[in-house]
């Protein structure tokens, strides 16, 4: 059964007001699953620390979130991870850390003007304009 983001923050939250019914459908459901988009809104409320209610751990809690609810397709988990880390250690936005992720875990090269994923060691090709001469 997929889920979406309110059944992911549920479970990362101290206190929500559907986390009871998200532990029982834990408990009875064996095929609870979400997509990499599910936990990118998750990434984009780790990230607001300015309206944050208390700090989270993001690596450690999208490692935890990912056992009770894991990602389809599979392959996608760890690019989530990937970018967890990212999002922790070198600031980056949600949606930079996801495709800086999304590039690590497929071994590719990105073709970007964004120079902070030079930070994070990502293969990069810089997108410059076509010049007119």
């Amino acid at each position: 059964m997929y889920v979406e983001t309110d059944f992911l923050t549920a479970l990362v939250k101290e206190d929500d007001w559907l986390q009871d019914a998200v532990i029982r459908a834990l408990e009875e459901r064996d095929d609870i699953h979400t997509s990499i988009l599910a936990y990118a809104e998750v990434l984009v409320l780790f990230y607001d620390h300015e309206t944050a209610e208390y700090e989270i751990d993001a690596p450690r809690a999208i490692t935890n979130l990912l056992e009770l609810v894991p990602i389809v397709p599979n392959e996608h988990e760890d690019a989530v991870l990937a970018a967890a880390a990212f999002l922790d250690e070198y600031d980056l936005t949600p949606f930079d850390a996801l495709h800086a992720g999304l590039v690590t875990v497929g071994d590719e090269c990105v073709l970007t003007t964004e120079q902070d994923y030079d930070t994070v060691g990502l293969d990069r090709t810089p997108l410059k304009p076509v010049s007119s001469e």
